[in-house]
């Protein structure tokens, strides 16, 4: 089985824009809290950093274009917060993800961040191996809501269905985010009015 060239376009998808925003006060320092677990603008400002390593040495190459810093910032909060959703979901329904399957996710970055400086490469794995993790939740969620097994060529269409499933929980949680990052009205970054600064 192909798995990691079947999964390679699933480590593309796009941080799904769920949840719902909630209205309370955010402590200092603190970029979201997602159902309890607090996002902080370090945490933020670390992804941040180790991205623009590895923007720039794309763009030094030739293989990429630069992108405003405060598009890099909703982007990485988006990622830590779907990390963080994925994972709560997991636990509150009691699904075990795939190691495997993580691991054939990260896989895909692996070429890229191995170029990186230490720091970067550093950061970049732990954030991106939580992120795999948490998609192969979502793999397992949508093969236990279908009742399909999981197989290469099922895994778009499981994690589709994983995340469908997630979307609906959602409904139950809170999501707070410092309007700097421009939340949209269920909380991800960049879909409001203003930007980061």
């Amino acid at each position: 089985m192909k798995l990691r060239r079947r999964l390679a376009p699933l480590a593309l998808t796009a941080v799904a824009a769920l949840g719902l925003s909630g209205c309370g006060e955010l402590t200092p320092g603190t970029a979201a809290n997602v159902d309890g677990a607090r996002i902080t603008h370090e945490q933020v400002d670390d992804l941040v950093a180790a991205q623009c390593s590895a923007a720039n040495a794309s763009t030094e190459s030739g293989g990429a274009a630069a992108v405003p810093v405060s598009q890099v910032r909703q982007q990485s909060l988006g990622v830590l917060m779907d990390t963080t959703l994925s994972t709560k979901y997991a636990e509150d329904q009691q699904i075990t993800p795939d190691k495997k399957i993580a691991a054939a996710l990260f896989e895909q970055f692996e070429p890229t961040i191995a170029t990186l400086p230490e720091a970067s490469r550093t950061e970049l794995s732990k954030v991106f191996k939580a992120w795999a993790l948490g998609r192969s939740a979502m793999i397992e969620a949508g093969s236990q809501s279908t009742g399909k097994p999981i197989t290469a060529a099922a895994a778009q269409e499981l994690m589709t269905a994983g995340l469908a499933d997630r979307e609906k929980w959602l409904t139950k949680v809170d999501i707070t985010t410092d309007a700097r990052y421009a939340p949209a009205a269920n909380g991800f970054p960049g879909g409001g009015d203003g930007a980061a600064s």
